[in-house]
């Protein structure tokens, strides 16, 4: 059989011989080469059975010893308690990761990976900048080791391991619907996000299972940390009617809940009932312990680092797998 060269991948797709190399070692966004450009210059190469000098093309056994954690907001309470508990998971193999924060921009995200990718780390655990998946599509073709954490997508070929949201919201929900409230504020956290959106669909559709037309004005926020819980808060309170509860979608959403309204005085549950999301460890210190919902952050981490060396380890004969987690309603004082 004849020896698959770079000339013969160039003259199967089109493309120059640089080009060819470029993709092939991993340098296409770093040339400004389009994505459909490396996916022909990829597929080619598996078609041909190219095998040579492919770092990004097919994935090798622990050389390194580093993993690249991609992270949206470091700062943000849940994601930055996500971060340590993966590191601490991936020490307990022996592995170093670098962690970088993707400030909550995909084009951040886009070039992180790729520094990244310049440090020759052994693979990726990426928790996604919104629902842009492209770039992670295109990753997930070139064979490299990665997990997506906290998203569940079967677009991308690769394994993925998060929770149910949507399931976690649906049981929130309807425990307020339980203990009598027909009016309930729904703060988001980034509402175009994809758990934002799985969070809101649970909500809607508990309403929905119990007859309860949605008052589309309770729906509010489009920030992410506890200052719109705070400024939204405060908006729902001027409504007339206002709500009897709040289902709040993050942590810091909540803090901030929690703030306006001790400022308005009013009581929690007798006057005001309010449940979060995350059950971070702090929220038994509240002058009232709110009911949360409680993420299996500890499993996450260690299943994502798992199933990260799995594929890494058998060079990418594995299958990706989708695994969704389910949520624990932490039932407190604020119901």
């Amino acid at each position: 059989m004849a020896k698959v060269t770079l000339k013969r991948i160039a003259a199967e797709v089109g493309f120059s011989e640089a080009t060819v190399s470029r993709v092939l070692r991993g340098h296409g966004r770093r040339y400004r080469i389009r994505p459909e450009t490396e996916q022909a210059v990829f597929e080619a190469a598996r078609g041909l059975g190219y095998t040579h000098g492919l770092s990004v093309f097919k994935p090798k056994p622990l050389r390194t010893r580093t993993l690249g954690l991609l992270v949206p907001d470091l700062s943000h309470h849940f994601l930055g308690l996500l971060a340590r508990t993966i590191v601490a998971k991936a020490g307990e193999s022996g592995l170093a990761v670098f962690v970088c924060d993707t400030q909550e921009d995909t084009e951040t995200e886009i070039q992180r990976i790729e520094q990244l990718l310049e440090q020759d780390v052994d693979g990726l655990l990426v928790l996604p900048v919104g629902k842009q998946w492209d770039h992670i599509q295109r990753l997930s073709h070139r064979g490299l080791s990665m997990v997506v954490v906290g998203r569940i997508t079967p677009e991308v070929q690769c394994h993925c391991v998060g929770v149910d949201n949507y399931g976690g919201a649906c049981e929130a929900v309807e425990h307020l619907i339980g203990a009598g409230h027909r009016r309930i504020g729904c703060i988001q956290r980034l509402p175009h996000s994809w758990i934002s959106e799985e969070r809101v669909r649970g909500y809607r559709d508990a309403h929905a299972r119990h007859g309860i037309p949605v008052d589309e004005r309770l729906i509010v926020g489009d920030l992410y940390g506890q200052r719109n819980g705070y400024l939204e808060t405060k908006r729902l309170l001027q409504m007339d009617p206002a709500p009897t509860a709040i289902f709040a979608l993050s942590h810091l959403v909540t803090l901030g809940a929690l703030r306006a309204l001790r400022e308005h005085q009013l009581a929690i549950p007798g006057q005001m009932a309010l449940v979060g999301f995350d059950d971070l460890p702090n929220v038994d210190y509240f002058d009232c312990p709110v009911t949360t919902v409680r993420q299996p952050m500890e499993e996450m981490a260690s299943l994502a680092v798992s199933l990260l060396l799995e594929q890494i380890e058998s060079e990418g004969n594995v299958s990706p797998v989708l695994i969704k987690l389910p949520t624990e309603l932490v039932r407190r004082r604020s119901v």
